[in-house]
């Protein structure tokens, strides 16, 4: 079995996969900013809190045959400084040291976000060729950190990428709470009536896949891959799901997408007014994301990956509201 280095181990995803990882018998070294938020439970995980951005990193790589990153700052809103350095500078850092101690296999979490657009978009392949203007700094970062690790690819050291969309699940902090945090108002704005169709991705067919590439004979050359559960579903029918899994009462408000970016523009200019800058209920990508169709095409993970996702929308969001009612917000 390899030793593991998983990066955002104190995050969603890489929490899942630290304890996957080590349940299956690899030696794992679960890093994050956040020392309380590493992964419990298990004897057999080494806990290292660290600031890939500035701490020294060969301890943690020292002996480690993978490289599971999973750590990234993801905000549809923030600083682009705050972006570049989580995101970009951290990754230099660690590929370099990955090198150094001849890491074997260096997986990267990028993301889907790079392809959106203010239109509908259907069964996106992996190919991309990058915006004269990106629509958030979070995107451009991910963007930039994939250059890094295609650019990093050889001399001893495979890299893949997999892009996984809107992963959602037990321990989620992010995707549904969101979701949630609109409805808690009795009213949810259902943007375009809900028509928009979209992929998700479940934290378990995530997880399984990751466990695959650390072990499995794949391709090593810097590819990505597009990950989701490969079953698009409209917004109007997530969101009615998940509600109905909460037994909350949401009212669906029809917004039509013009206005919803008239009034997301305007949150978005109130916020940068406010001190700090606070992120706002409403943002133009916010309502991009709900209002414009974007689904992937996962091809090339099902014949290069073995990429096999299983899913069951009803089932893993009654296990998601189980969760929530009994331990509330992760």
């Amino acid at each position: 079995m390899a030793q593991i280095l998983v990066t955002g181990a104190s995050g969603f995803i890489g929490q899942h996969v630290a304890t996957q990882l080590a349940t299956t018998g690899h030696q794992v070294i679960a890093t994050g900013r956040d020392q309380t938020r590493l992964p419990l439970g298990n004897a057999t995980i080494r806990r290292l809190p660290a600031d890939l951005a500035s701490d020294a990193l060969d301890g943690l790589l020292e002996g480690c045959e993978v490289v599971v990153h999973c750590a990234a700052l993801s905000s549809p809103w923030g600083r682009a400084e705050d972006f570049q350095r989580a995101n970009v500078t951290a990754t230099a850092r660690l590929l370099d040291a990955s090198r150094r101690h001849r890491v074997r296999r260096f997986i990267h979490l990028g993301s889907p976000s790079i392809y959106f657009q203010f239109r509908d978009q259907y069964d996106l392949g992996e190919a991309f060729t990058p915006p004269a203007r990106w629509i958030t700094d979070y995107a451009r970062s991910k963007w930039a950190s994939e250059c890094q690790v295609l650019a990093a690819t050889g001399h001893g050291m495979q890299t893949l990428i997999l892009r996984p969309r809107a992963v959602y699940g037990e321990g989620d902090r992010a995707i549904l709470p969101r979701l949630l945090a609109v409805a808690a108002r009795g009213w949810f704005p259902l943007i375009h009536g809900g028509r928009a169709l979209i992929d998700v991705t479940h934290i378990d067919n995530l997880v399984a896949l990751i466990a695959h590439c650390v072990d499995a004979d794949v391709p090593g050359d810097g590819r990505a891959y597009n990950v989701s559960n490969g079953a698009p579903v409209q917004v109007r029918t997530l969101l009615e799901t998940l509600f109905a899994a909460l037994a909350q009462p949401v009212r669906l408000v029809p917004l039509p997408r013009g206005a919803a970016l008239a009034l997301a523009t305007l949150a978005e200019q109130w916020a940068r007014c406010r001190p700090g800058q606070p992120e706002p209920r409403l943002s133009r990508y916010g309502v991009g994301v709900l209002g414009y169709s974007q689904t992937l095409d996962i091809g090339r993970a099902r014949r290069e990956l073995a990429y096999q996702p299983h899913t069951d929308l009803a089932a893993s969001l009654a296990r998601y509201a189980h969760a929530w009612r009994a331990h509330g917000p992760a």
